[in-house]
Formats: structure tokens, C-alpha cells, sequence
């Protein structure tokens, strides 16, 4: 894997990005990392960057969310309650 060094204008991640610590895992939304990404590394496409970050969150989560949409519980409810 290559390692590269950000440069200079590359944005830390700051409070405006909606970076929050979960579990004590520092997060931030999915489309901020993206956005990040696409301005350091503009010949790579969108689609290819979104592949990489998936593929390297689910090496790091084993595939394990931290999260989950609210409303996603509802859904697991409605589905249990039908047995």
C-alpha cells in the first residue's frame, strides 16, 4: 500500500466536519472523507476513491458498524415481531 504524505493544504479534520468519537473511535461522515480524498487526488476518480474507503473501513470494522441509522431499529423490530 502507498504511503503518502498530505500536503500542506490538505484540511485537518476539524469540529465544522462533523467528526464525532464513537466508542472511542474518532468518525466523520463518509461524504467529508470523499470530498477530502477527491481535492488531494483529483486524477482518481470518485467511484474508485468510494471503493478504496469501503474496502478500508471494512478492514477495519471487520465489517462491523459503529453506527446505524436511527430508524434502522424500527425496520429489526417490524422484522422480529413477524416471527
Amino acid at each position: 500500500m502507498e504511503t503518502r504524505r498530505a500536503d500542506a493544504a490538505t484540511p485537518a479534520p476539524s469540529v465544522d466536519d462533523g467528526h464525532v468519537v464513537i466508542e472511542g473511535v474518532e468518525v466523520v461522515p463518509f461524504a467529508t472523507v470523499v470530498s477530502r480524498l477527491c481535492v488531494d487526488y483529483p486524477s482518481v476518480s470518485v467511484t474508485r476513491i468510494e471503493t478504496i474507503l469501503m474496502r478500508e473501513w471494512e478492514a477495519f470494522t471487520a465489517g462491523r458498524p459503529l453506527v446505524v441509522p436511527a430508524a434502522l431499529e424500527g425496520g429489526v423490530r417490524e422484522m422480529l415481531d413477524e416471527r
